[in-house]
């Protein structure tokens, strides 16, 4: 009877550590924090790659519709994203600083 009991206690015991152990989804937000929306594929607003596209077509003297955003990625300061954009005809990319108001800052070939 007592080994019974000592069984079951270990079997509670068990259940109740993989039940504690399971993985949990994690939350949404941690802290306060939310991460921002990516849309289409990518991380900058709209107005940003727009202004990113019109400061590469005046750099490299081509039409507008010749330059097509590639990727972007946003950097450690809040609101400022470097958009990676493809001219076509050329080989490398180029590389363009941008705020989140379409305000561009830098263009640069990309290595």
């Amino acid at each position: 009877m007592k080994i019974h009991r000592v069984r079951a206690s270990l079997m509670v015991c068990a259940s109740l550590c993989v039940v504690a152990c399971a993985p949990r989804t994690p939350p949404a937000t941690i802290d306060g924090y939310k991460p921002p929306a990516v849309f289409g594929g990518f991380m900058s607003p709209q107005v940003s790659r727009t202004g990113c596209i019109d400061a590469v077509a005046r750099y490299v003297k081509v039409p507008r519709d010749s330059v097509t955003p590639i990727s972007d990625q946003q950097t450690m300061r809040d609101g400022i994203y470097i958009v990676t954009l493809s001219v076509a005809g050329q080989a490398r990319p180029y590389n363009c600083t941008v705020d989140e108001n379409g305000i561009t800052s830098d263009v640069i070939r990309a290595p």
